[in-house]
């Protein structure tokens, strides 16, 4: 079963694939039950992929854990000390009430995203070509200071119409679907989505 599982472990490095601790233990649960149905003799073993085993398969097979690095945050750090009073500032000139005063964010969400850490045989000492996963949709949410008037949130995807919603009105959903190459917000698309929820 171990060489099996092993083999599986090098195969998601050949294919750019994580090989997580819990995806491991899964794939062991799975090779076992495969044999257990080819071999009937084995009906009365039980097999958990406990954290014990897997310490000892990973001293066995030479397996050690690595850290994928991502891309450096940057930031205006300088701009973002700054802005409060700059804020401060236009709200007074402006006269604006706090109802006025709309707070809009986005969030992502990297749904293939690589894990952090991944398995790798001992010779291995980092991972080439693993590329980051960008697929991701963009979430964007809104309301004003006082909390009394909550913007319709906006999803943003890069396919104007995926596979899971052919045939489906996109009027009908919970979001505003919007759609853009990588998934980003754009000018275009903030501005349609202020003029019309404001």
């Amino acid at each position: 079963m171990e060489k099996s599982l092993k083999e599986w472990i090098d195969l998601q490095l050949r294919k750019n694939s994580a090989a997580t601790t819990s995806s491991i233990k899964q794939k062991a649960i799975k090779i076992f039950q495969d044999i257990k149905e080819a071999f009937p003799s084995y009906e009365n073993i039980t097999f958990s992929a406990s954290s014990g085993w897997f310490e000892n398969f990973k001293r066995r097979e030479g397996l050690h854990n690595i850290k994928f690095t991502g891309e450096a945050a940057s930031g205006d750090h300088v701009a973002a000390r700054d802005f409060p009073n700059e804020l401060n500032r236009i709200i007074k000139e402006g006269e604006y009430l706090p109802c006025q005063i709309f707070n809009i964010d986005e969030t992502c969400l990297y749904w293939k995203r690589m894990p952090k850490r991944i398995y790798v045989s001992l010779e291995e000492k980092s991972v080439s070509g693993f590329k980051p996963i960008k697929n991701k949709v963009t979430l964007t949410l809104g309301s004003n200071s006082t909390g009394d008037y909550k913007l319709k949130p906006m999803l943003i995807n890069a396919f104007e119409t995926p596979r899971a919603l052919k045939g489906h009105n996109k009027n009908d959903l919970k979001v505003i679907w919007r759609s853009s190459k990588k998934s980003y917000m754009t000018k275009y698309i903030f501005r349609e989505y202020f003029k019309n929820e404001l």
